[in-house]
């Protein structure tokens, strides 16, 4: 684990989560569930290059750029059959975090509020957080469809979402784990623990203010209903 100096002994009052490499690690599933759907509907080869360089980056999602490249793409049709694609997947190879489950039963019987606060559909976040029994930790999901245009490096994510809370944006913990996710907590004013994982490097997260392996090397402490941080 490393960390900047003078950034311990930090007090929270709620905790505010990425989805994608951070609550699970499901970045190449969503890849091989778009590629099927392209290749099956639009004989499109959607390689990697373009997933990491417009999705992932860029927070595109695949029926613009298809559309982008001049096919016509029924976007409900695309995203119903993504959907039974990656549920297929990821019953078999989604799996949570390391020391996630673990770090969430504390939070909760702590009950200090948890969140969800992702780019991504509502739907296919709702599938993944279920299919690993993680639905019952969370307050609330924030989505692609709350965020609209203002997606991540955007702040507006994480503000919305400490909004809802009722909590001081300052007073929340958030954890990330892209580059662009970092900016975002941190344009929000926020204390940001970045997760690695295995699509991310150090370098991408050196604006986190911590940054951890997996939750298990993650140093804390409860006290008075607030996460603290050693």
């Amino acid at each position: 684990m490393s960390k900047k100096q003078n950034k311990t002994d930090k007090a929270f009052k709620a905790v505010l989560l990425d989805a994608d490499g951070t609550l699970y690690d499901s970045t190449m599933l969503h890849f091989e569930a778009y590629k099927q759907v392209c290749l099956e509907l639009y004989t499109f080869d959607f390689t990697e290059e373009i997933y990491f360089a417009e999705c992932v980056r860029k927070y595109k999602k695949p029926p613009q750029i298809l559309q982008e490249r001049g096919i016509e793409c029924n976007a409900e049709e695309f995203y119903l059959k993504k959907r039974e694609y990656y549920f297929e997947i990821a019953k078999k190879k989604l799996r949570p975090m390391y020391g996630l489950k673990i770090f969430l039963r504390n939070l909760q019987k702590s009950h200090i509020p948890c969140a969800v606060v992702s780019g991504a559909s509502l739907n296919s976040l709702i599938d993944s957080i279920n299919l690993l029994g993680l639905d019952g930790f969370f307050h609330f999901i924030i989505s692609h469809e709350d965020i609209g245009a203002k997606q991540k490096p955007d702040p507006y994510p994480f503000l919305i979402a400490s909004k809802k809370l009722g909590i001081f944006h300052r007073h929340c913990l958030a954890f990330e784990d892209t580059e662009s996710g970092i900016r975002s907590a941190k344009g929000a004013g926020m204390y940001c623990i970045a997760i690695r994982n295995s699509t991310n490097s150090r370098d991408e997260l050196g604006e986190a203010d911590l940054v951890v392996e997996d939750y298990s090397k993650l140093k804390y402490r409860i006290l008075d209903n607030q996460i603290v941080l050693l």
